[in-house]
């Protein structure tokens, strides 16, 4: 999992790399863009400016401004205000390399005035340095009304009349900031009691601010993404290997085809599950087949003493019989550990053919009372059951499950036991309870392990093969259920006996 982990943190690192690369080069073109964007506005504002000069005012100098400026064959000398403002409105821009533009005014097809940008892009302009222009042109001799149709003819200037603004001096431009513009001019004219604010027109292009923000949520929005594709791999993979880790568990050798994992981790620890849960098969078969083998041939020798037992003791006196019933009994006892050890054995291999079918609980039930009355009349027992008591089992493997448990309670129950049957829409269920000392919670998991006897001091005799609740697990599982263990209402143990009415399987092989 080490090269996993490593190889979440290459991709994250490296796609977070790239999304930094990406946004620092988002953010420098944007800001190139706004560059230039401010260039051009100011060069527009500065051609404006000069190209109003030199239409109206005799003898300018444009020697301030960043154009060349060059007048047409058909110029004819100084012009009024209203054919300034006309030719304004309606002047030719021509791009023509490196951010360099060229300005004409045209009347009737002929060309007035031209102006040429000369500054490379990137010059320290802004509106103040037109200000010698600005102060020419609006100190000129034209009138107000003349002066303030020229400013709103401009497509790069604004100019918006506000109230007067006493401490600027009449005719004079005053430099101002943040009054609605990045860099404006306050001019108060002598002939008006209002005040012009004058600065650069807004461009349409979007806040720089917006930019950087809609590229930065745009970054995170793309890691995030990035990180959750990552997730999603090792939650499909996680997901994988635990269905291949519970199929391993329910004894499945072999790796399903088709795993997940380019990196090859998964599989590698897949095989490693796989390897280990196959040398576990072969013990656990080695073992099965020894114990089967063991209680097969003892079936021979068990039933030679068996006859031998019968001849002795009709030869014998009768002194010796109660020996010779004492050892049947004991040739009993290890003939039914024999038939447990073998029907656990064909249980837990899956060899033996369920016969399902509609069985009556109360039949099968009251049938295990009855053939067990010796064993329980010290207990007072007590059934409940639903008239609707049937169920779809295999008769003869449920009948020893319930026995077990019945036979189980009886052991350790002091005066009674409770037996209740219960069904919903998807399963059936079987309690039985007894008053006896309890089962311990970190035992409860014990006493389906075979041959495990939770109480060392008792006999045999007492305490059974520890393969009763061990059948009666299995006998469960292949009906697609369980056996659970709680306390009970009684003050002992309550074992529960759950099998489901749609999984249940018709064969175990």
């Amino acid at each position: 999992m080490r090269a996993e982990v490593w190889r979440l943190y290459r991709h994250l690192l490296i796609g977070g790399g790239v999304i930094i690369a990406c946004c620092y080069a988002a953010i420098e073109f944007t800001q190139h863009q706004f560059s230039v964007s401010e260039y051009e506005q100011h060069l527009c504002a500065d051609a404006e400016i000069n190209a109003a000069a030199l239409l109206l005012i005799p003898g300018y100098d444009p020697s301030g401004s960043h154009l060349s400026w060059r007048f047409g064959s058909e110029a004819s000398g100084v012009l009024d205000a209203q054919k300034v403002v006309n030719l304004l409105s309606n002047e030719n821009w021509l791009y023509l390399s490196d951010h360099n533009f060229k300005l004409s005014l045209v009347d009737d097809n002929k060309t007035l005035l031209t102006g040429e940008s000369i500054s490379e892009h990137g010059f320290a302009g802004h509106l103040f340095s037109s200000q010698n222009s600005f102060e020419a042109l609006l100190n000129s001799f034209l009138k107000f009304d003349d002066k303030l149709a020229i400013l709103e003819s401009f497509q790069c200037i604004s100019a918006k009349l506000i109230d007067r603004v006493d401490f600027v001096p009449e005719g004079r431009l005053l430099g101002s900031h943040g009054l609605g513009f990045d860099t404006s001019y306050i001019w108060s004219p002598k002939d008006s009691d209002k005040s012009v604010l004058i600065g650069i027109a807004k461009s349409q292009m979007v806040s720089f601010t917006v930019v950087v923000v809609s590229v930065v949520a745009m970054a995170i929005v793309v890691m995030l993404l990035l990180i959750w594709r990552e997730l999603v791999t090792l939650e499909v993979k996680r997901k994988t290997f635990e269905s291949i880790t519970r199929q391993i568990a329910r004894g499945r050798s072999g790796l399903p085809k088709g795993i997940p994992d380019s990196s090859g981790t998964l599989k590698e620890l897949a095989y490693s599950f796989d390897s280990m849960s196959s040398h576990i098969q072969r013990l656990l078969k080695v073992q099965r087949e020894m114990i089967n083998a063991i209680s097969h041939e003892l079936r021979t020798p068990i039933a030679r003493l068996r006859f031998g037992l019968e001849v002795v003791k009709d030869e014998i006196d009768e002194s010796a019989h109660n020996t010779i019933s004492a050892l049947e009994d004991d040739v009993e006892e290890l003939n039914t550990l024999v038939d447990e050890v073998l029907t656990y054995g064909k249980l837990e291999e899956g060899s033996l053919a369920l016969n399902f079918e509609e069985t009556s609980i109360r039949q099968l039930i009251d049938g295990i009372l009855e053939h067990n009355q010796p064993l329980l009349k010290h207990l007072n027992v007590s059934v409940f059951i639903d008239d609707d008591d049937e169920v779809i089992a295999d008769a003869h493997h449920l009948h020893r499950a319930l026995q077990n448990l019945i036979l189980n309670a009886s052991k350790y129950a002091n005066v009674a036991i409770s037996i209740r049957f219960s069904a919903d829409d998807s399963r059936w269920q079987v309690d039985i309870e007894d008053d006896g000392p309890g089962i311990a919670f970190e035992d409860r998991d014990k006493v389906f392990i075979p041959f495990q006897r939770l109480d060392n001091s008792r006999t045999r005799a007492s305490g059974g093969y520890g393969l009763g609740l061990a059948i009666v697990q299995r006998i469960a599982f292949w009906h697609g259920g369980a056996v659970l263990v709680d306390s009970s209402g009684l003050g002992g143990a309550k074992f529960s006996l759950i099998w489901s009415k749609n999984q249940h399987s018709e064969s175990v092989s």
